[in-house]
């Protein structure tokens, strides 16, 4: 919050008729008090020593720097990410015993009257915070069903431990496609709680036998095993409504393939041996969307993932360690505005997204399938197969989506419940195409979204379409519930 917001925050609570008085007096904080505090796992002293220090180390303070030190104080505590608000009272202290600690020479130091004793009074609200969450999708394609515990404030920190996992599965088979367990730990920094390390680990056993993206010959297995540690960093402006959120980090992916058929082709045949890529990463992202209900109804999200791999690691079959050291760099940027029109009724849509893998080098450089873009399918592109657009996986793409969604007649103004009409169209290349060409579709979304389930019934018929593209006109659905 900037001072002068903060300082007319103040202004308008009674307590502050000491402040009135004179400005030109010096304020001297005899006490601090807080309240409001979650009192099954508050944050440690040591922690609101370190945020109340500009105050606890100097407790005489000219008005202005006291305004600007609480101002700052309060941007310190919501940045822990545990309160949803922070109110800062200041109010005489009427004992009078309140200047008892001060120098009697200070008066002289100023130049001035004797300073105002002065109490602050911080008022939490808490953060009602979902530790266990369960959360199940069903499509026509693709159904999954995961987990979630976070540990939050267990120690005092601000820290999140968080503990997830999921199985995904074609619907009416047996097999289970895709196993992951992820651990996400982030601690916030004492002095500065915007700034957050992160450690995350994760793990994936993936099985693309019978996935229709995939030809038959190279359908496998494979397990990764990915290792992040980075710095998070979160800046409000109560102004714009802006908070944008930076991280870097290095992450360490290893994979592994396994039941690789002899006719599979070089693509992937190339990575049957345990592989290792190190890379540097950053992610950027600004939100500042106003829901209506839970649908985006104005504002845009902007968000920059970058990739830098430092170097790939193949340990063949043959016991020869080969390094690739030129790397290369995948960059993907992803853009969507909202806005409304009478009264919500009727809400429009823009999304933008593309992205490239370039190489490090002069010459190109070996991208691992899992690492390329990919198209398709209802949360994707719409009225095509999963990951079937394109090259089935590519160093190009882009994405356009256009959305209008409306209130259904004889429904509540803030019903879950609306109908959308869209148009998506988007490619995925290896390189860029001599002739241009791309996949597209149009149709209508029946779409519910509350806290406890969401829904997309979408019927869709492709306009433009290419031989390599795998269309699915006609019904999609996709169901997610999830219970806190």
């Amino acid at each position: 919050m900037d001072l002068s917001g903060f300082s007319k925050e103040l202004e308008k609570d009674s307590e502050l008729s000491v402040l009135q008085r004179s400005s030109l007096k010096p304020l001297y904080f005899t006490s601090i008090s807080v309240d409001g505090d979650n009192g099954n796992s508050p944050l440690s002293n040591t922690v609101y020593n370190s945020v109340l220090e500009p105050v606890l180390a100097q407790p005489l303070q000219t008005l202005e720097q006291s305004l600007s030190n609480f101002a700052e104080i309060k941007k310190k505590l919501i940045y822990t990410g545990l309160f949803r608000d922070v109110k800062i009272s200041l109010d005489n202290e009427v004992s009078s015993d309140g200047l008892k600690d001060l120098p009697r020479d200070v008066a002289k130091d100023y130049a001035l009257e004797m300073p105002i004793p002065t109490i602050a009074r911080i008022h939490l609200t808490p953060i009602d915070l979902n530790r266990v969450s369960l959360t199940s999708f069903t499509g026509d394609t693709l159904s999954s069903i995961g987990g979630r515990y976070s540990f939050i404030n267990n120690f005092g920190k601000a820290e999140v431990l968080t503990l997830q996992s999921k199985l995904a599965y074609q619907p009416f088979k047996s097999n289970i496609d895709e196993k992951v367990l992820e651990a996400k730990l982030l601690i916030p920094l004492q002095k500065n709680p915007s700034v957050k390390a992160v450690f995350d680990t994760n793990y994936a056993n993936i099985d693309l036998n019978g996935q229709p993206f995939i030809e038959k010959k190279d359908q496998h297995r494979q397990k990764q095993v990915s290792v992040n540690v980075g710095v998070q960093k979160q800046w409000v402006n109560i102004k714009t409504g802006l908070a944008p959120v930076l991280y870097n980090g290095l992450s360490v992916v290893a994979r592994n393939l396994d039941e690789v058929r002899k006719e599979a082709s070089e693509a992937i045949r190339q990575f049957d041996a345990p592989f290792v890529k190190n890379s540097f990463v950053s992610q950027l992202l600004v939100d500042n969307r106003k829901f209506f209900g839970l649908f985006p109804a104005s504002g845009l999200k902007f968000s920059i993932n970058n990739e830098y791999v430092l170097s790939q690691t193949f340990d063949k079959k043959a016991g020869t360690a080969v390094s690739q050291n030129e790397g290369f760099d995948k960059l993907a940027v992803d853009f969507e505005a909202h806005r409304a029109f009478f009264g919500n009724k009727i809400i429009n849509s823009l999304e933008l997204a593309c992205g490239g893998i370039f190489p490090a080098g002069k010459t190109s450089s070996l991208v691992h399938h899992i690492d390329k873009f990919y198209l398709g399918g209802i949360s994707s592109l719409k009225g095509f197969e999963r990951n079937s657009v394109g090259q089935h996986g590519g160093n190009l793409y882009y994405k356009l989506g256009l959305a209008s969604s409306f209130k259904l007649p004889n429904t509540p103004s803030n019903s879950p419940l609306r109908l959308q009409f869209f148009f998506n169209a988007g490619d995925v290349q290896n390189k860029k195409p001599t002739q241009f060409s791309f996949a597209s579709s149009s149709g209508i979304s029946l779409l519910y979204k509350s806290s406890l389930a969401n829904m997309d019934l979408t019927y869709a018929f492709p306009l433009t379409y290419r031989n390599q593209d795998i269309q699915k006109p006609g019904f999609s659905f996709g169901v997610s519930m999830s219970l806190y």
